[in-house]
């Protein structure tokens, strides 16, 4: 089973993904801002983060460089797809994401993504 960390500051987003992904068979984690993320980046390893690009703590992309510049390397490798209401789509690639989800997406959609960021090969872009 894969851990999926969710990095989305409205509950009910992040209910609705959680419910959705935890429904397809995966393990669930949240967080809710910066430290909360890194924190689980570097203690519960997860398979995949899904990171919201608008944070109340915080820029999402600044959030992503952070990871990728982490100086535990399994921490800076772990796959991130982004998402946001607006196509960010080449400035997450730029930054290292391994995939973008423009909302509102749909459940194949998530899931293909998903799938193609967890099999990608591990990003080692630090800007």
């Amino acid at each position: 089973m894969l851990k999926v960390l969710i990095v989305e500051d409205d509950p009910g987003i992040s209910r609705l993904l959680g419910a959705l992904l935890h429904f397809e068979g995966y393990e669930i984690e949240d967080a809710k801002d910066w430290d909360d993320t890194l924190f689980a980046v570097e203690q519960i390893r997860p398979d995949l983060a899904i990171v919201d690009v608008h944070l109340r703590t915080g820029d999402g992309f600044d959030l992503l460089r952070q990871i990728r510049a982490h100086g535990d390397p399994d921490t800076a490798r772990t796959p991130v797809l982004m998402m946001s209401g607006m196509d960010y789509r080449a400035r997450c690639r730029q930054c290292g994401a391994n995939g973008f989800l423009e909302k509102p997406f749909d459940r194949m959609a998530l899931l293909e993504a998903i799938r193609r960021a967890t099999e990608a090969e591990p990003v080692d872009n630090k800007e």
